[in-house]
């Protein structure tokens, strides 16, 4: 059977042929332009979302990295600040040594006394040195203070809400604090409702771990260790509610005003790197420190101003103490500077890799494109060719 072909249905044919080959010439010219052989999700469906994974990986290690880098800084600045503190020690030994001999004087123990009192102040000074607005030395308690001139007494701190909590009645803290080292103690609710309804948590450690869920908060009074408590009042329109925080600072006798805990930041994905140095075990016998430095210093001072012979003797190897439980956080520091070192090269390693098989899919082949390119401009210029004579086609063109 034969089929008519008609004029109209050759003009069609020519223009989907022509918009078809105006497509695939503009697809290649805007890779052209891109150097991209993937621009669009639709350009290939598949390795778009490989592409979109890998990127979201390399922002999470941008952000790893930016944490090693910080990290890095705050133990290189705590390392420096270390070493300076251990020069500080061997010279109040060399002058525990000088003048607990027969031949110091009375005048020149007056004269050690006043360096010493000198050393003191450079020793707070470093103990309290900060990165930023932050105390380095502080443990978690970065905006505190961590070391004051004068030795405190035992201190309940003012028992404080967290941010965005519902309860809006009172909470207070009391007691006496009995214990050794100073603590955050945080209390989160579990089930909200009226005290006699409420169940919670205590944390002895700043939050860091948690004991068993309790009941008992029936009377407002909660006992949360070594002496304290903290008692909550419904005065507010709002009861408690589930995950609502708060916590009180406990501080023990001492110079020492900081916590013994240790900061940490994600450096992988489930994986914390531990950076801060506290003061409570560099500088303190609290904690897991044995030698209580600034104590040292002043019974040194003491018994220079005394002029006690037997007194600054007795210094001479509390000092050495001291200046080798310096020196351990000192090498400690030191080390975890290497292993940053290592996190970083791995970091930079995977990044490297994820740019690479980013590339093998986004990236286009430059050499073949060109090829294809010049192709489909031949193929093109082909098609207005064959339109261009269509629609020159006409009757009267075979008349005559």
């Amino acid at each position: 059977m034969l089929t008519r072909v008609s004029d109209n249905m050759k003009f069609r044919t020519m223009v989907n042929n022509l918009f078809s080959a105006q497509e695939k010439y503009t697809t290649l010219a805007e890779k052209m332009a891109t150097q991209k052989n993937v621009n669009r999700p639709s350009d290939d469906p598949i390795g778009m979302s490989k592409i979109l994974d890998y990127r979201s990986t390399k922002a999470s290690l941008g952000q790893y990295a930016s944490n090693v880098d910080h990290a890095e800084s705050w133990l290189t600045m705590s390392e420096s600040k270390l070493t300076s503190a251990e020069d500080l020690l061997i010279r109040a030994r060399e002058i525990a040594v000088t003048q607990s001999s027969a031949t110091a004087s009375e005048q020149s123990r007056e004269t050690a006394a006043v360096e010493v009192d000198s050393i003191i102040d450079e020793l707070r000074s470093i103990a309290n040195s900060k990165l930023g607005n932050r105390y380095i030395f502080a443990g978690t308690m970065t905006d505190t203070e961590p070391f004051f001139e004068i030795a405190g007494i035992p201190a309940i701190g003012t028992a404080e809400a967290a941010g965005g909590n519902a309860f809006d009645g009172t909470v207070a803290s009391g007691g006496t604090y009995t214990g050794a080292v100073n603590k955050t103690y945080v209390v989160k609710i579990i089930t909200g409702g009226t005290l006699a309804d409420a169940t919670y948590k205590v944390s002895s450690d700043g939050g860091a771990t948690w004991g068993s869920e309790q009941t008992d908060l029936d009377a407002g009074t909660i006992t949360l260790g070594d002496g304290i408590t903290m008692t909550f009042a419904d005065t507010g329109a709002n009861r408690l509610a589930a995950n609502d925080i708060f916590h009180v600072n406990a501080l023990a006798a001492g110079y020492f005003r900081g916590n013994g805990s240790e900061m940490s930041i994600e450096v992988s994905k489930g994986t914390t790197f531990s950076y801060g140095i506290s003061g409570e075990a560099v500088f303190t016998d609290k904690g897991s420190g044995e030698v209580d430095i600034f104590d040292v210093l002043n019974d040194l001072k003491m018994g220079l101003e005394n002029n006690d012979a037997d007194g600054i003797s007795t210094q001479i190897n509390r000092l050495k103490d001291g200046r080798d439980q310096v020196s351990k956080y000192t090498a400690m520091c030191g080390s975890r500077i290497a292993s940053l070192d290592v996190t970083r090269t791995n970091l930079t390693a995977i990044d490297e890799k994820l740019t690479s098989m980013c590339s093998d899919i986004e990236d286009a082949d430059l050499v073949k494109l060109a090829t294809d390119f010049a192709m489909k401009e031949v193929a093109l210029q082909a098609s207005y060719a064959i339109a261009a004579s269509i629609q020159e086609t006409s009757i009267l063109k075979f008349l005559g």
